[in-house]
């Protein structure tokens, strides 16, 4: 455990600031370093949140200040920072998605474990008391056993959107940007892996998921649904079914003002609050790679659960037809 943790963020978009809000909230972190394309932009965001500015992400790595560093960068990116910040010795939290596939999750968890680094995979919803609840409720049976999961991540950004997740060769597209929160959140509550899944998707002109819909099959008589999509506001919320009740999770993915409600066949519903700013969501994060650097991974986001994500995004994919032109393939 890190009593206190200097941190480094690749990156200056819409994410790494919402991360440096957090870092300002925590208990643990200090920015001291950001590095972006341009020195311009990285100064711009450090006007703002502190750090050394840099006009690479090299020099980000370079800093000996620097223990962990945050991978704020577009997809596509994910698999060769990792490995940089690996080589460089740097603890990691690298946005989701980790990578493009699990070929290029499995390869760069391999260098990880050899340069012997913290590892996590930035799903900051894992951390947060709300989901750690669900967990415990879960453990405890309190809706029976589980048979269906439902759940919708979506946002309505408009057609002339210019942003890497409106590029297919990029890993744009509804399913790698917000479908992979509803893919986690099921692969949770399912404690499993599916055995198939089906992307049904309409993929635009320029070859992303514009919009899409899910389903997977899991060991149990366990199902799935999924809604997702980055040209569609949906409820994004989830919904667990189990034999004996239903859990409703309102805002699962912010977990923001959010609440878990339960409700049990004859008895009155059950509701736990939770109340955290938006900085104070991404604040636990980032307290939790301090808490767990030692043991190399944290338990709310395994290397393992990384991958198997990635796995089932894959079978996702497949189905649906949807390629990347810049994902590993061999």
């Amino acid at each position: 455990m890190a009593d206190k943790l200097n941190w480094g963020i690749l990156a200056t978009g819409g994410i790494a600031r919402q991360f440096a809000g957090g870092l300002k909230v925590s208990k643990t972190g200090t920015l001291v370093a950001v590095g972006s394309r341009t020195l311009e932009s990285a100064t711009k965001f450090t006007d703002t949140y502190g750090g050394t500015p840099y006009g690479s992400y090299d020099e980000v790595l370079s800093d000996p200040n620097v223990q962990a560093v945050y991978i704020a960068l577009p997809h596509h990116m994910h698999y060769e920072w990792t490995i940089k910040c690996a080589e460089a010795g740097k603890a990691i939290l690298c946005e989701k998605p980790f990578t493009l596939n699990a070929l290029e999750a499995r390869r760069a968890l391999d260098e990880v474990a050899k340069h012997g680094v913290f590892f996590m995979e930035a799903f900051m919803y894992r951390c947060h008391p709300q989901t750690l609840k669900l967990r415990e409720l879960l453990a405890a049976n309190v809706v029976g056993q589980i048979k269906v999961v439902n759940s919708e991540f979506g946002f309505q950004a408009g057609k002339e959107w210019e942003n890497f997740r409106t590029e297919g060769a990029l890993g744009g597209g509804g399913l790698m940007d917000v479908g992979t929160y509803c893919v986690s959140l099921t692969r949770l509550v399912a404690a499993s892996e599916p055995e198939s899944a089906h992307y049904s998707a309409y993929i635009g002109d320029k070859g992303y998921d514009e919009i899409g819909t899910g389903c997977m099959k899991f060991p149990g008589e366990f199902t799935a649904s999924f809604g997702t999509g980055v040209h569609i506001n949906l409820r994004n919320g989830a919904w667990v079914y189990g034999t004996e009740g239903m859990i409703h999770i309102d805002n699962p993915w912010k977990a923001s003002g959010g609440s878990i409600t339960v409700y049990r066949r004859g008895q009155e519903p059950e509701a736990f609050e939770f109340k955290s700013t938006n900085d104070e969501l991404y604040g636990i994060e980032a307290d939790a790679v301090a808490e767990f650097i030692d043991a190399k991974e944290c338990p709310h986001m395994t290397w393992e659960d990384t991958v198997n994500n990635m796995r089932a995004l894959d079978m996702l994919r497949a189905s649906a037809g949807l390629v990347f032109a810049m994902e590993t393939k061999a």
